[in-house]
């Protein structure tokens, strides 16, 4: 079994985002973890009705994709730089303030996809990650999300 994702310590009142939240039947359940070697991973495999052109994927999904493995890789970064333990005391909630997406070339349907991000600088309530989505190994699309923690009129 892989470690918690950080979605599944947002609070269950704060997790209807049709991407990442747990507590959203009809979404996607983007979950995002660490990795060994300090990046993130969120890993999401379409299904036929996430379709652009038959054989490809909608290019919304992927940049939503990118999105919500930019704000959670945000949640795990500044708790890790706060020295805040998600499953004792709560997950950090970040919101989008810039979303950049390349696509690279089309993303095909079938295969699960890797999205891969790299912490480029937490600075207090804004974090920005560099993002990248593969298909079987080939990068599909790349991003860059610039989050910010969710001010408390969105938290209460």
């Amino acid at each position: 079994m892989s470690d918690p994702a950080i979605q599944d310590f947002y609070d269950p009142d704060l997790a209807q985002c049709f991407g990442c939240g747990t507590q959203n039947p009809a979404g996607h359940h983007f979950a995002t973890r660490w990795l060994a070697d300090g990046r993130t991973e969120t890993r999401f495999t379409p299904e036929p009705e996430h379709t652009a052109i038959r054989g490809f994927v909608y290019g919304g999904v992927v940049a939503s994709l990118i999105d919500c493995a930019g704000t959670g890789s945000a949640a795990l970064a500044a708790g890790r730089e706060r020295g805040i333990d998600a499953a004792v005391d709560g997950a950090l909630r970040f919101v989008t303030g810039t979303l950049e997406v390349r696509y690279e070339r089309p993303t095909p349907m079938g295969p699960e996809l890797v999205c891969t991000g790299e912490i480029v600088e937490v600075a207090g309530r804004k974090v920005t990650v560099a993002l990248s989505v593969t298909a079987e190994g080939a990068v599909v699309a790349t991003g860059r999300v610039i989050a910010l923690e969710a001010p408390a009129t969105m938290t209460v």
